[in-house]
């Protein structure tokens, strides 16, 4: 990393200079040896590295792309020891596992970042998700329903799964050609699907992946959400450059706010903001459902983290002969 200096002061407080990273530019103030508390930086997000996506024209940040930003926030996020389950104090993360087959079936997990502002105050975003495996097979399986063909880039008004799913109730058995099960949404209505059609293959599989991978998917979730919402960076959607040169990549102006916390003081900043200081801003949420596109995001994360691990270490998943 070079450094150049891009603004001078004479007075005491000190010159600005920029450093010049693979990420992009920080700004930082510098009076004599000493780097000063605030720091600016700009930041870019690479499409081939994960850091955004696209989903309907418009470019997102994913969760790599929000820990790629938080290496100058420094938003640290820590598990609180209890979450609240149907009002009753529960282990953190709280899973719950299908009795039979030990899959996942919903991850209650509570999360709480702390950081600096802009402005250099202390910000606690406190997030709650239930995350409900069940819940998101179906909203996968609505997702293929509505989906139209493209032709030419433009949508040409026929379904591009017609044969994939239908409404209806469980004694309305469809009188379509596949193999049918039916999946209760809101009782008596359900939907019935063609587990023949390639649309609902995927779906299972999708679901498979949740089973297995729900409380890394949950964590995933929680964390990104904590990031996108604090002041340090506070950001969601981007706009893009180089798309021309198959390069796609956004820059990010984040924030960051040098300290020396250690974890006693972070606890004591916890406990301060539950009994409700003043000196703290405290920002709360539960989550019950999240967007299927960033939710299908995270999951191809996490099933691609699981693939690059399973190939740099086969040995973790396949028992010797």
């Amino acid at each position: 990393m070079t450094t150049k200096a891009i603004k001078k002061h004479n007075g005491n407080g000190g010159n600005v200079v920029a450093l010049n990273a693979d990420f992009g530019t920080l700004y930082v103030k510098v009076k004599g040896d000493q780097i000063l508390r605030p720091i600016k930086a700009q930041m870019a997000l690479f499409e081939r590295l994960g850091h955004i996506y696209q989903i309907k024209g418009k470019y997102s940040i994913s969760a790599s792309g929000y820990a790629h930003l938080n290496k100058v926030a420094s938003i640290s996020l820590v598990t609180p020891q209890t979450v609240i389950v149907d009002g009753v104090e529960k282990p953190n993360p709280y899973i719950e596992r299908n009795p039979k087959t030990k899959a996942i079936e919903t991850v209650n997990i509570r999360k709480i970042g702390i950081g600096y502002s802009p402005a250099g105050n202390v910000v606690i975003i406190d997030k709650t998700l239930f995350y409900n495996v069940y819940t998101y097979f179906i909203q996968s399986i609505q997702a293929k329903m509505k989906r139209e063909e493209y032709k030419n880039g433009k949508k040409t008004g026929q379904k591009a799964y017609p044969n994939c799913a239908v409404y209806g109730t469980a004694d309305e058995k469809p009188d379509l050609e596949g193999k049918w099960a039916f999946f209760e949404t809101a009782s008596p209505l359900g939907i019935w699907v063609n587990y023949e059609d390639q649309a609902i293959i995927d779906c299972l599989e999708e679901h498979t992946q949740r089973q297995r991978f729900g409380d890394r998917i949950a964590q995933t979730i929680v964390e990104r959400n904590i990031l996108k919402d604090h002041p340090a960076i506070g950001v969601s959607q981007v706009n893009v450059v180089g798309e021309d040169e198959k390069n796609p990549r956004a820059y990010v102006t984040v924030y960051g706010y040098r300290n020396d916390l250690e974890p006693p003081q972070i606890k004591e900043i916890l406990r301060q903001a539950e009994k409700g200081s003043d000196e703290i801003e405290v920002k709360s949420e539960v989550i019950d459902m999240v967007d299927h596109e960033e939710e299908e995001a995270i999951l191809k994360e996490a099933a691609q983290e699981d693939k690059e691990i399973a190939d740099r270490e086969p040995s973790l998943f396949h028992e010797e002969v």
